[in-house]
C-alpha cells in the first residue's frame, strides 16, 4: 500500500527536490508532479509507485549514517586509571560519561552519577580506580548504521560506540545528533 498523495510534496520539499528533478527521478513529467500536488489529478497507481520509489530511493541514499556522524577523537579510560583522571577528562571534554577501553574494545563506563555515588559513600577517590566504579559498556553498533536507527538508540542511551572488526573507531552523543541535523 502507498502512502497518500499528499506526502509527495512534504517529501520532496524535504529532500530539496524541484518538481522538475524529482519528475525526471521517476520518469514522469513535472505537469503530473505538479496536477498531483495541487490535487487536480488522481494519477494511475504505476505513476504514484515510481514516484514513491523515487522518492524512498533519494531519502536512503541522503540518509546519513554513524561512520559520517561519529566523532573519531574517543575520550577514553582504561580500567586501572585513577577516578580522579576520569573525572578531570570528564571535566575538560564537558563529557557526563567515558568509555572505560582496553586493547580497542569497550569493556564499561564511567559516568559522573557513579563517581558522585562513590564519594557518598566515603570512597576515597584518589586511591580508588576506574574498575571500581566502572558500569556496563555503552552500545557498539557498526559504522553503516542508519541516522533513524542512531536516533531509536539514543532514545535511551547518551553515547554510542562504534566499532569496526571488533575495535572502537568512534563515538556518537545526542550532541552528534543534533549536529548532524543541523
Amino acid at each position: 500500500m502507498l502512502p497518500e498523495l499528499a506526502k509527495i510534496k512534504k517529501m520532496r520539499k524535504r529532500l530539496g527536490l524541484t518538481q522538475a528533478e524529482l519528475a525526471k527521478l521517476a520518469n514522469v513529467s513535472q505537469s503530473l508532479i505538479a496536477k498531483i500536488e495541487s490535487g487536480k489529478i488522481m494519477p494511475n497507481y504505476e505513476k504514484t509507485k515510481r514516484i514513491f520509489d523515487a522518492l524512498e530511493s533519494l531519502s536512503k541514499s541522503e540518509e546519513r549514517n554513524a561512520g559520517e556522524i561519529m566523532s573519531k577523537h574517543v575520550v577514553s579510560v582504561k580500567e586501572n586509571d585513577s577516578v580522579v583522571k576520569a573525572a578531570k577528562l570528564m571535566e575538560k571534554y564537558a563529557f557526563s560519561q567515558l568509555p572505560v577501553i582496553e586493547n580497542g574494545k569497550s569493556i564499561g563506563t564511567v559516568t559522573e552519577r557513579a563517581i558522585i555515588e562513590s564519594m557518598q559513600k566515603g570512597t576515597d577517590l584518589k586511591k580508588a580506580r576506574v574498575k571500581d566504579i566502572m558500569q556496563e559498556s555503552l552500545p557498539v553498533i557498526a559504522p553503516n548504521t542508519s541516522f533513524s536507527t542512531l536516533a531509536c538508540l539514543l532514545e535511551h542511551e547518551q553515547a554510542l560506540l562504534v566499532a569496526r572488526k571488533g575495535k572502537i573507531i568512534g563515538i556518537i552523543t545526542k550532541s552528534d545528533l543534533l549536529k548532524a541535523v543541523v
